[in-house]
């Protein structure tokens, strides 16, 4: 089984490097669809069918990472849908914070395509 991933970050640069990465896996990546911030995502996510996992940047316009994922968790067909957290914040409060409100992990920017194999396997085992 191939995993479909959703990223969202405002960068189109660091969306690329997100995707880039997810190839660099050793596990199967199937489609990988991406959203510029929240409102696009979840736009995007509603008319979206077969996502297995989504990463997401915290800090976005529009409509943040942890209010991205407040509104997936309230949303019926969506809110058991993975949510990884991809940072560059130095405090913990916004990590606990993500966590709190049901993110299945986080990855502090820079990452590696071993850190995203490590969290998907995590998920996925």
């Amino acid at each position: 089984m191939a995993y479909n991933v959703f990223v969202v970050d405002d960068s189109a640069v660091m969306r690329k490097i997100l995707e880039r990465s997810l190839r660099q896996t050793r596990l199967p990546i199937g489609d990988i669809s991406e959203a510029g911030d929240g409102v696009e995502a979840l736009e995007k996510l509603k008319a979206a069918n077969g996502i297995h996992v989504i990463f997401s940047d915290v800090n976005m316009p529009n409509m943040d990472g942890l209010e991205l994922l407040r509104q997936l968790k309230q949303t019926e067909a969506l809110k058991s849908l993975p949510v990884v957290m991809v940072t560059t914040e130095g405090t913990e409060a916004k990590v606990m914070e993500a966590l709190s409100l049901g993110a299945a992990g986080y990855i502090r920017k820079p990452f590696t395509a071993l850190q995203m194999e490590e969290v998907l396997h995590k998920l996925f085992s």
